[in-house]
């Protein structure tokens, strides 16, 4: 069971980092008039972090413990 709770605080945490990059702040430093590649720096940022997240998350939901397959 200590396994369920490391993965509920790395869930925690990892959402509260998704809060403050979701927040005005950051979203501000991206909302310039710069186009990459022909993309928005705004859609890039937003689309970036969104892809990362699901990464994150998928990562930290299907990692299993080492010692659970001995």
């Amino acid at each position: 069971m200590p396994n369920n709770r490391l993965k509920r605080q790395k869930l925690s945490l990892f959402s509260l980092l998704l809060l403050v990059l979701f927040t005005y702040p950051f979203i501000a430093m991206a909302d310039k008039p710069v186009l990459v590649k022909g993309i928005p720096l705004l859609y890039l940022y937003l689309f970036t972090v969104w892809v990362l997240a699901i990464v994150v998350l998928f990562t930290i939901a299907t990692r299993r413990n080492k010692d659970q397959h001995e």
